[in-house]
């Protein structure tokens, strides 16, 4: 035994530093309990304002004042809501439905996603709903599935929200004018004011701005001879749908067996100049007329602060600053992570599901600076954390992708499974635009994939096939 002499530098986390960390990984609900508890626990920080206090139901004790707490939530819990649920009313007629045991898990998802208006846009995306242990769950049976339940009775629900829940009702009925389904295909906001003087000269504005633009090609609007008598007829139909048709039924979420989604950040798409990506403020450039704007949303959180005018201790004053600066440390890191995420991602946000390029955490962390740790807290998959954007509602970890090479990019860029999907789609429509009448085999998919730039084997090729939910070349 020889005794010797080092020297060494080891860092210790600080109790902060812990609660800092432990808040980046935490859902709402959960930071929810950690800020009561430490306002009640340090009289330097107080509540401002509380998203879940309603004040309706604050006003309704205020006129029971008469009748104790307990006796009224008794009264409450007693009485009998007669109405039939939504889920159920839908899952009845799936069950009357001949479906494959996939289909029906799938729709039963489908349904039990919807919020109490009938649509998904305020839950999670119907796409993050694929069970991946089920292989024949795909993209073509998604598509199946929600066409299945928009034409169940009330028509137009399972929907991203009511524009286009009027616009699925007008397809399904069958009744309507080109006209109408020009303002409901996503130019609803010309009726606003629903004036049918007003609407027709915005009408026609769009159509000579439309067209000013080069290579503008026909649209709906072209087909349509406009006058006042088709503008008001139009307005009528339109206000003849039922924006909410789920309104009749009551909203259970009982059996719904995924979390519910902890939204932490919100991407819009905004018209205006931005020369450059600005983190500091959440934006992101798109192009020479928009940019992409993250915000933090802070869902079910109640906003907190220090008291002010009154002598506290200094250590609990302390304590409560940390606290708020570990509050606000949660926030930007959020924020810092969905910037770049939306900066690796433009083409998703651009464009929508398919679009997807290879992107890791570490590669996420080495552009922020941060810890590889610090960014799989936010984005973990077992966390219930949400990013909300144009095409819908999804899971932080569904913009992490792995890859596979691609001679035509940089070193140490890959080409994402979803990308590669997108491409054999891509291949095999124009191969049978340009040969009716013969089929792409997967090894012949391969050998265009690889001409491509696409290192990939044939297996490969075949499983990103059936997860696209294309046929094999001798089925198609």
């Amino acid at each position: 035994m020889n005794q010797s002499l080092t020297q060494k530098q080891v860092q210790h986390l600080s109790q902060r530093q812990i609660q800092a960390l432990g808040f980046l990984s935490m859902n709402s609900m959960d930071l929810r309990e950690e800020i009561f508890k430490a306002v009640n626990e340090n009289p330097a920080l107080e509540i401002v304002f509380d998203p879940l206090k309603s004040k309706k139901s604050s006003e309704i004790y205020n006129k029971k004042s008469t009748i104790t707490s307990d006796a009224y939530q008794a009264a409450l819990e007693s009485k009998e809501d007669s109405r039939e649920t939504l889920q159920h009313h839908l899952m009845t007629q799936v069950n009357m439905t001949k479906l494959s045991p996939d289909e029906k898990s799938l729709c039963e998802r489908l349904i039990y996603n919807l919020d109490k208006y009938g649509f998904y846009g305020s839950m999670v995306s119907p796409e993050s709903l694929l069970d991946k242990n089920r292989p024949l769950q795909n993209k073509k049976m998604l598509d199946y599935c929600l066409d299945l339940i928009h034409n169940m009775d009330p028509i137009g629900v399972c929907c991203k929200n009511a524009e286009e829940s009027l616009f699925i009702q007008a397809k399904i009925l069958g009744n309507a004018s080109d006209l109408s389904l020009f303002i409901l295909d996503g130019n609803l906001q010309i009726l606003n004011p629903p004036n049918a003087e007003t609407v027709l000269k915005k009408l026609e504005s769009f159509k000579r701005e439309y067209h000013n633009k080069a290579f503008a090609k026909e649209i709906l609007l072209d087909r349509v001879k406009l006058s006042i008598e088709e503008v008001e007829n139009s307005i009528h139909y339109i206000t003849s749908l039922n924006p909410f048709p789920a309104s009749q039924y009551d909203y259970d979420s009982s059996q719904i067996d995924f979390e519910k989604p902890d939204v932490v950040l919100t991407v819009e798409r905004v018209n205006g100049l931005l020369h450059q990506d600005d983190f500091s403020t959440g934006k992101i450039f798109c192009d020479n007329h928009t940019y992409f704007q993250v915000k933090y949303a802070s869902g079910f959180l109640p906003e907190v602060r220090l008291v002010e005018g009154i002598n506290i201790d200094k250590k609990l004053l302390t304590d409560a600053k940390a606290f708020l600066g570990n509050l606000e440390y949660r926030k930007s890191t959020i924020v810092l992570q969905g910037c770049q995420i939306v900066h690796e991602q433009k083409d998703f946000f651009e464009k929508g599901p398919g679009h997807l390029k290879a992107l890791t955490r570490r590669k996420v962390a080495a552009a922020l600076g941060i810890n590889e740790s610090t960014v799989s807290r936010m984005s973990a998959k077992k966390n219930s954390k949400y990013i909300q954007t144009d095409w819908g509602l999804f899971p932080a970890s569904y913009f992490y992708l792995s890859g596979v090479k691609n001679t035509d990019y940089p070193s140490d860029e890959k080409i994402s499974a979803d990308l590669i999907k997108t491409k054999i789609a891509e291949i095999l429509e124009k191969y049978k635009a340009e040969n009716s009448n013969k089929m792409i085999s997967d090894n012949k998919l391969c050998q265009i994939l690889n001409e491509q730039g696409i290192k990939i084997a044939r297996r490969t090729v075949t499983k990103y096939r059936q997860q696209a939910g294309i046929k094999n070349s001798y089925e198609r």
